[in-house]
């Protein structure tokens, strides 16, 4: 067996032990999973962002952010289903990433981190603006969804 085919078939093992354990954990270590594994997604770009690129990014939770209100706000408000929820919520980060990067790219070093910090800064005095909507720093609590996803 090549490496190739061992990394692969490592790692489609690893979603497959994870999705099937959405079905089988109890609610209470459900929860827990879905909490490490978003803090590991998290982790993960800050890798991606700072460990490859060197550019160290003091506004990364912006982004975090931007996704979890758009998908948090598309159920709360508009009563979206978790599919429909987890695009806006993708294309809320991703938005926000176009208007963040075509501007804090252009610098580098600790220029960066500066435009980085102020575009943080930025986002977060907006949400405190929109607490009305957004539950400023509070933020807001989602009734307790079931394990559905894409309707099933």
């Amino acid at each position: 067996m090549s490496d190739t085919a061992r990394v692969w078939g490592l790692h489609l093992g690893l979603l497959a032990l994870l999705l099937a354990a959405q079905f089988l954990l109890p609610a209470y270590h459900h929860g827990n999973l879905a909490r490490v594994m978003v803090l590991a997604c998290y982790g993960i770009g800050y890798n991606i962002l700072f460990g490859y690129t060197g550019l160290l990014s003091l506004g990364h939770a912006m982004f975090f952010a931007a996704g979890m209100y758009g998908m948090g706000l598309a159920v709360e408000h508009f009563g979206a289903a978790p599919a429909p929820a987890m695009l806006a919520g993708l294309a809320a980060a991703a938005a926000l990433a176009g208007v963040v990067g075509a501007l804090a790219l252009r610098t580098v070093g600790v220029a960066f981190m500066i435009v980085t910090l102020m575009f943080a800064q930025a986002g977060y005095l907006t949400i405190l603006y929109f607490g009305a909507v957004t539950g400023g720093d509070e933020g807001f609590v989602i009734q307790q969804a079931e394990r559905v996803l894409w309707g099933i």
